[in-house]
């Protein structure tokens, strides 16, 4: 097995998903591979992100507010047709009775 498979089958090893004998293998590979063993210890610490801030990028605001009318306005518009249609319906049955 090479270093590169491996590397490729450390996500498993670490999460233990491995059949035992590949489990071995990479065992024994970690054991006389500095590389690997270094890439292993890497991937098995947790990440430090700290306290990332998510910013808006420039201009959000607007395209949100220009998003928000579109799209309220296309409701408004669709709830007053059906609003509408049920009327002309409701109309409609009233006057053929």
């Amino acid at each position: 097995m090479t270093c590169c498979l491996v590397r490729d089958l450390l996500p498993l090893y670490i999460e233990g998903d491995c059949e035992t004998e590949t489990e071995r293998y990479i065992s024994r590979h970690l054991d006389t591979c500095g590389e690997c063993k270094r890439v292993y210890h890497m991937m098995k610490e947790p990440l430090d992100f700290g306290e990332a801030e998510m910013k808006a990028p420039d201009g959000y605001e607007e395209e949100e507010r220009r998003f928000q009318e579109r799209y309220y306005g296309r409701l408004l518009t669709k709830a007053a047709c059906m609003f509408g249609a049920v009327f002309l319906i409701m109309l409609a049955l009233k006057l053929l009775n």
